[in-house]
């Protein structure tokens, strides 16, 4: 018997018959670059204010852009192609890394991205990044980390395992840290309620503070800042519809719970982040000129219509505008 964890592990990246070994693209969700481009336009002009403040203290020095979580590079292409025409001279100081545990993926994210023309390197995990200056970002990478799952079983919070045939079954607890997690929620959830624990997020974001000597750490992710107590169980993902039946065809759909950014802002303290800002991702590409992309898709045909209607999904408050936040997190010397 596994901790629910390590059947997520599993689920999700098994290498051969893992979700994101398998997934088709857009099948069961669109994320926001493959929803539209202008949302990674709008990224890269604020990842260029972040580095403009990063550049006046390493006037001289290579500055990194790294993505974390990278996927096939559609996002760090968009990224890159307009850093290249609005800030041609910040990226004639930029060089790219790119982060991604599935090798295919990462072959294919580097060969797109050198085709630009831009200096990139690669590795599959955070770990191996070189200590740089600059900005790391993700998107929809901590949603995607595994969970330790906790429920509410006869007055107790107990941990959920999956047995040999993916059944699932309440125990005692598998590790200390998640000790304090259940005691938040004794006698807060009810019978039967869950709540996912990210001890993985906690050490990622620890992870990316420790790689970077002078910079920013830019997560782009749905989720909010849980309350101590307040439930947040795990969702499955499945034809763009919800499903709660978890463990039942392991790598046929997407695992996610929701990120707590409290838990991340706190996480970024112990490491040295200070709080730069938080923010709905709406108003973070509202204010960063998603407006224009909206009437620069005016007409009357049916195009201009779908794309207007994939530009207002990234920023309507009932499409990704409310539920997606942004943390930006600094790391100074």
């Amino acid at each position: 018997m596994r901790s629910f964890r390590d059947f997520m592990e599993s689920a999700l990246y098994d290498p051969e018959r893992g979700y994101y070994s398998i997934r088709e693209k857009a099948a069961d969700f669109y994320t926001a670059p493959e929803l539209h481009s202008a949302f990674g336009a709008v990224l890269a002009d604020r990842l260029a204010l972040l580095l403009e403040r990063v550049a006046k203290l390493e006037p001289r020095g290579l500055l990194r852009i790294a993505e974390a979580g990278c996927g096939d590079g559609t996002l760090a292409c968009q990224v890159a192609r307009r850093l290249r025409e609005k800030h041609p001279a910040l990226a004639a100081r930029v060089s790219f890394v790119l982060v991604e545990r599935g090798r295919k993926d990462l072959t294919t994210a580097v060969r797109r991205l050198t085709a630009f023309g831009v200096p990139v390197t690669a590795c599959t995990e955070i770990s191996k990044l070189p200590r740089f200056s600059g900005v790391l970002y993700s998107n929809e990478l901590l949603d995607a980390l595994p969970v330790h799952l906790l429920e509410a079983r006869e007055g107790k919070v107990q941990e959920v395992f999956v047995d040999a045939e993916n059944r699932e079954v309440c125990g005692p607890l598998s590790r200390p840290e998640l000790a304090p997690h259940a005691a938040a929620l004794a006698g807060r959830l009810q019978e039967g309620e869950r709540h996912a624990v990210s001890l993985e997020a906690k050490a990622w974001i620890a992870a990316a503070a420790a790689r970077i000597e002078e910079g920013f750490v830019v997560t782009i992710d749905y989720g909010k800042r849980f309350a101590p107590g307040t439930a947040n169980p795990p969702r499955a993902f499945h034809r763009h519809a919800v499903e709660t039946e978890l463990t039942r065809e392991p790598g046929a759909r997407d695992l996610t719970a929701s990120v707590d950014f409290e838990a991340l802002i706190g996480a970024g303290y112990s490491a040295k982040l200070g709080l730069e800002s938080f923010e709905s991702l709406s108003k973070f590409l509202i204010e960063g000129g998603m407006l224009g992309f909206l009437e620069a898709a005016a007409g009357d045909d049916s195009a201009a219509y779908r794309e207007r209607a994939k530009l207002k999904t990234l920023i309507h408050p009932e499409g990704m505008g409310e539920v997606f936040k942004v943390l930006i997190q600094r790391k100074a010397k």
